[in-house]
């Protein structure tokens, strides 16, 4: 009776059972190790087809709640929540979370996670570097699981078929791939550190910066990023003064005063009445105002801004890279961060249009200003700069008193050092050969 008992089918029997339950516990608790951070907090999704929704965050393993703070009818049915499933993933542009909106037991959470990620004790290195080891270790366990299953299907090759063989080695492979977290020695060693990422929105390249706190096979985590939100404002005749978060704006006839009374500052962009577009490129800081003319009328009258917002945000690496550390991140170029990289040929018809205006115009501060801004973005430092300086010249004339061509200018100087420094550089190279020896071959002592 003992020899009828085969035991390499027990033994593959326990093995299915045994690599079943481990595969099924750890996909069913394994969370994206970024997308957890945000477990429990209010945030804002944004996908790539504009659409918006916000809500308290829920992760799963299989994706993410959004539970609305307040029910949403919609054409046929009332909504309490959206769902979004990790097939989906590929559809986020960002996931924001505000930093102001948080309540205190929050803040102490958020500020409590970063003391662990940035600071973390024995164990918890111990833990990542033992998660990242078992995360490059995944491939060559994976073939070393293949090899022994071939080892053990040839004494007992009537039992264990080719597709018991497959389905071995695909529930093998689950269970070493839920162990890991994807680890990436490049992105490992920026952790806790302020960096430059290059996020693709709309087809075109745009930076952000922020303090990489945490990365995933699919997105990436930045803390205390000072992202330029865009604001639109419809000025009413009716409405003497109205609050838009912290932006505040009185009417008064045709003068519209803005006043900020953020911690963070404003860019006004422009001002559009019906057909037309009158462009500011002004600068207003914590506490100060602005008065602006506009011709208020049926049609109505829109203020374009951008309003510095300190946030954490979460991107799919699909369009997202960290491409520098940002040590020297200065935040008075809080509004170049997160513009557009690459050159449109609608700023190639406007930097001719204005260099038109000014040949004929050259005191025209707010035209010198905006091509110098221009130029800026160009790389064309010494040109902008020349422009920028015409244009403070006649501050007076801008409609923030020079303040957003003063920093332009301050940013071109210091593009201009380092063009100095690098050509220096260059130069000296070119002057010394690798021996120490000057090229009239002369001795270097």
């Amino acid at each position: 009776m003992v020899g009828l008992v085969d035991w390499s089918f027990i033994v593959t029997l326990a093995v299915i059972l045994a690599a079943t339950l481990i595969g099924s516990y750890l996909r069913s608790s394994r969370r994206d190790q970024a997308l957890k951070d945000f477990d429990s907090f209010n945030v804002t999704v944004e996908k790539k087809n504009n659409q918006i929704m916000w809500g308290q965050m829920h992760v799963y393993s299989t994706g993410f709640e959004l539970m609305y703070r307040s029910d949403v009818q919609d054409d046929n049915h009332l909504e309490t929540s959206y769902i979004l499933y990790r097939d989906e993933f590929d559809e986020i542009q960002a996931i924001y979370r505000y930093t102001r909106d948080l309540n205190d037991d929050l803040r102490r959470r958020r500020a409590r996670e970063m003391e662990k990620a940035f600071h973390p004790g024995l164990l918890r290195r111990f833990r990542r570097s033992f998660q990242n080891f078992m995360s490059t270790a995944t491939d060559s366990m994976g073939e070393v699981l293949g090899l022994v299953i071939g080892r053990t299907r040839r004494p007992a090759k009537t039992v264990i078929t080719e597709t018991s063989q497959t389905y071995l080695t695909g529930i093998g492979k689950d269970v070493i791939g839920y162990v890991g977290n994807n680890y990436d020695p490049l992105l490992e060693r920026y952790v806790g550190t302020r960096v430059v990422a290059e996020v693709v929105e709309d087809d075109t390249v745009h930076e952000h910066v922020g303090v990489l706190k945490e990365y995933s096979a699919d997105f990436i985590e930045l803390l205390d990023v000072y992202y330029p939100l865009p604001q639109k404002v419809d000025i009413k005749e009716s409405i003497a003064s109205q609050l838009i978060d912290t932006i505040e704006l009185q009417v008064d006839g045709r003068t519209v005063k803005i006043l900020n009374h953020g911690e963070q500052p404003v860019h006004l962009e422009r001002v559009v009445t019906g057909e037309v577009e009158k462009e500011l490129d002004a600068i207003l800081d914590c506490g100060e105002e602005i008065t602006l003319f506009v011709e208020t009328g049926e049609e109505g009258t829109e203020v374009y801004m951008r309003v510095a917002t300190r946030l954490d945000m979460i991107v799919p690496r699909a369009h997202a890279i960290i491409r520098h550390r940002a040590e020297r991140y200065m935040p008075e170029t809080i509004f170049d961060v997160g513009r557009s990289l690459v050159r449109r040929e609608s700023e190639e018809r406007e930097i001719e249009r204005l260099q038109q205006v000014l040949r004929y115009s050259p005191h025209e501060a707010i035209s010198a200003g905006k091509l110098g801004d221009l130029l800026l973005r160009e790389g064309k430092y010494a040109e902008a700069h020349s422009w920028l300086a015409k244009a403070f010249e006649n501050k007076q004339l801008l409609p923030d008193g020079g303040t957003r061509v003063a920093q332009n200018m301050r940013l071109a100087e210091r593009f201009l050092e380092q063009v100095r420094a690098q050509r220096k550089l260059a130069m000296e190279m070119r002057l010394t050969t690798p021996n120490g020896l000057s090229q009239d071959g002369a001795g270097g002592i």
